[in-house]
């Protein structure tokens, strides 16, 4: 059985630069054995699909600058599994675009210079002690999107993706109990890779997700520089 760390989406280099202490004091905390960056772990905000800001970074700067931050979680947790996100998997979705074929993609533990952590797939779940986690950006979403994926599922659910939702919902039937967490994320709203969100009324909530024993799920805020 494990103890679970579960980051939010970090978009490397747009990360909240407290929000790795916060991250090794919830896990020296809640004594965590376990960890799962739920995805988004980089923006890539220069080769992404929304409208590009005048001040944005050139592809190559972007990438030096999230690989820093990228380097400061490795640090932290050289061990850990990453349910790759829809910005993470940015070169590969340009790629598909421009008809390019696989074998030009570089792997990402290459890319990012990570060779402790196992990327799963876009869309991938993965399993620990009967809990699934997602990125979350397939299945349902909306207000209370995990608690939705669990009850589709009937399966204990956690993911990330949308910033502006967090927290644990528990649902029971007379088949058992199950919950889904939104695990929030760790992004400094402030930053240029941010502005396509801030057009929305919904802002980042920061935090990150314990997971103990597949049974019960905690979500921890984080509310400044730790």
């Amino acid at each position: 059985m494990a103890r679970v760390l579960v980051i939010g989406d970090t978009h490397c280099p747009a990360m909240d630069l407290g929000y790795p202490n916060f991250l090794e004091e919830m896990a020296e905390q809640w004594e965590t054995d376990t960890v799962v960056h739920i995805g988004d772990v980089v923006d890539w905000a220069s080769i992404s699909y929304h409208e590009k800001m005048p001040g944005f970074d050139n592809p190559a700067l972007e990438y030096q600058k999230a690989l820093d931050q990228v380097q400061m979680l490795y640090k932290l947790f050289p061990k850990a599994t990453v349910m790759t996100g829809n910005h993470d998997d940015l070169p590969r979705r340009q790629m598909t675009t421009v008809g390019l074929p696989e074998e030009c993609l570089v792997d990402y533990n290459y890319l990012w210079q990570t060779p402790g952590w196992d990327w799963r797939p876009r869309y991938a779940s993965y399993n620990i002690d009967g809990v699934l986690y997602r990125h979350g950006d397939c299945g349902r979403g909306g207000k209370y999107a995990a608690l939705n994926n669990a009850m589709d599922n009937f399966n204990s659910y956690v993911q990330g993706h949308t910033h502006s939702l967090s927290g644990v919902n528990y649902y029971r039937n007379e088949g058992g109990r199950v919950f889904g967490m939104n695990v929030g994320c760790g992004v400094d709203h402030d930053q240029l890779a941010m502005y396509y969100a801030r057009r929305y009324n919904a802002k980042p909530i920061l935090g990150c997700g314990i997971v103990l024993d597949g049974e019960y799920a905690y979500w921890e805020p984080y509310n400044g520089i730790a």
